[in-house]
């Protein structure tokens, strides 16, 4: 007797890759949330451990926080005579390379303190170091000299660090905020930036770190940036 070819075949192939097609719709939004969770936590725990290094420099300097680090984007090779920067005196301090000492390639990559997953960074191979966070320049007076941790009443709700736009993230850039000079090693609240679903990471002035919506860090109660009085 001769075989007879299933009438089904064709059937049970479709419901097949019917079955697949929607299991895939499925997967691909866990995987998609798994990456930005990763993402998230990183950039938190990059950010807390700054801010931290910030307030144990403070203390074995009279109170004194770190400087800006310069104006505008900086060249790698200005990296190297900003002494008092913070990306130069505070990863020391948890063993880890200061800016200073990376080159192109190590300071965008996943082994440095700067790196945050997620950011959008220019291309690798240039001159010029990108930060995807900084520290708050809206603390510093207008004569731009170091402030010191006792003068923040409320170090709580004061940003100290956050993450900062790059220049191909614009997009994520609150509503009028300040899209020029982006990648500099300073933050302002128009350049904190919602890497992560419309929030982004804010390191205070007493050493934690929070995920904070855009939209809620224009509100005093929730984020200070400026060096407030009472």
């Amino acid at each position: 007797m001769k075989n007879r070819t299933r009438a089904f075949t064709l059937i049970e192939l479709l419901v097949v890759i019917a079955i697949l097609a929607v299991l895939a719709a499925l997967a691909f939004p866990a995987v998609g949330g798994a990456v930005s969770s990763s993402q998230r936590a990183s950039a938190l725990n990059s950010i807390k451990q700054i801010s931290t290094l910030a307030v144990t420099y403070a203390a074995d300097q009279n109170g004194m926080l770190p400087e800006e680090g310069g104006e505008g984007v900086q060249p790698f090779s200005r990296l190297k005579s900003a002494t008092n920067a913070w990306y130069n005196v505070l990863p020391p301090l948890a063993g880890l390379k200061p800016a200073r000492d990376h080159d192109r390639l190590t300071f965008h990559g996943p082994e440095s303190l700067f790196f945050v997953k997620g950011a959008k960074y220019p291309d690798r191979t240039g001159s010029s170091a990108y930060f995807a966070y900084g520290i708050n320049s809206q603390l510093m007076d207008n004569t731009r000299t170091r402030i010191r941790l006792h003068q923040i009443a409320h170090p709580a709700r004061t940003a100290l660090f956050a993450e900062a736009g790059l220049p191909d993230e614009k997009a994520l850039l609150p509503q009028g905020g300040a899209g020029s000079d982006l990648g500099q090693p300073k933050v302002r609240d128009r350049r904190f930036i919602g890497r992560h679903n419309g929030a982004g990471i804010i390191g205070f002035a007493d050493g934690h770190a929070e995920v904070v919506p855009v939209d809620r860090a224009f509100d005093t109660n929730v984020v200070r940036w400026e060096l407030a009085a009472n």
